[in-house]
């Protein structure tokens, strides 16, 4: 279990000190954790007892041994592929099976992690077409943002995707307002253009939907819905294939709230494109 799951698993018997310490933990992209008892408390407007007792109700023995995990989530949460080079995991067996073995749990474990309340209140937001719908993706996430947003746009109307082009993914927030969405993908190493696009949307005072991995992107501080995917992969390279699962998962919960009006949407939009293929073959003709 990464650090931040810890906090989330325990979040509701916080106490409004011990909510505030997460906060500051989050804002800090967990960072503030290192700090001494003293200066975290400082920071959370708590007291020294406070903060040893946070340390122990998310599951430590002590203070120290918090931060001695907190390292080695940092460490985890700013690995590259150079660092993970060379990780492998079933020693004799073939890079298949290590892979299938690896996926299947990844998949297994990013589905399971997702509890079917924050499941259906996500699933409900996006089917809600009397807002509008932003998604974005970063480097390599822009896929996933992609594929949601293709999906969307069959099951609702105004969903938009933000890419890069002669329209910059900043200049399509210009619209965007308290009723609207904005879903966002980001998993580590966190990227700050895409960090900085869900800031100012919650400026905005739109709902922000984050989907990261289990450390959690900065992202999850601001975020009102957070679902999280594994990496896990037979390579250097953090795996995209839980994230793909988690987005089918989505866009099967989507399509159920959609319901009705979603299937009218499709067989409008299958209507449209029966008669553009109707008017291609006239003009062939």
């Amino acid at each position: 279990m990464s650090f931040a799951d810890r906090i989330k698993q325990h979040s509701d018997q916080f106490t409004p000190g011990e909510q505030r310490i997460a906060e500051v933990l989050f804002s800090t992209n967990l960072l503030a954790g290192l700090d001494t008892v003293v200066r975290l408390g400082e920071r959370a407007r708590v007291s020294g007892p406070t903060v040893i007792r946070f340390a122990t109700k998310i599951g430590f023995d002590s203070y120290p041994d918090m931060q001695a995990s907190l390292r080695l989530d940092i460490e985890s949460r700013l690995a590259s592929p150079l660092d993970l080079y060379g990780r492998q995991s079933g020693e004799g067996d073939t890079l298949s099976a290590q892979a299938a073995d690896i996926f299947s749990e990844a998949i297994r474990r990013s589905l399971t992690r997702i509890d079917a309340a924050t499941l259906d209140k996500v699933a409900n937001l996006l089917a809600d077409g009397s807002h509008a719908v932003y998604v974005l993706g970063g480097r390599f996430t822009h896929h996933l943002a992609e594929i949601l947003w293709g999906h969307l746009h069959q099951l609702r109307p105004r969903a938009y995707v933000l890419r890069s082009g002669v329209v910059s993914p900043r200049d399509h927030l210009v619209d965007i307002g308290r009723r609207d969405v904005l879903v966002v993908f980001d998993i580590r190493r966190y990227q700050e253009d895409v960090i900085e696009l869900a800031e100012f949307a919650k400026l905005r005072r739109a709902t922000i939907v984050l989907v990261t991995d289990p450390l959690l992107s900065p992202i999850a501080r601001i975020a009102s819905h957070v679902l999280t995917c594994d990496l896990d992969a037979p390579s250097p390279y953090d795996s995209l294939v839980p994230c793909m699962a988690v987005v089918e998962l989505m866009i099967a919960a989507i399509t159920r709230a959609a319901s009705e009006k979603g299937r009218e949407r499709i067989v409008e939009i299958e209507q449209i494109r029966r008669f553009g293929e109707q008017g291609t073959r006239g003009e062939d003709g």
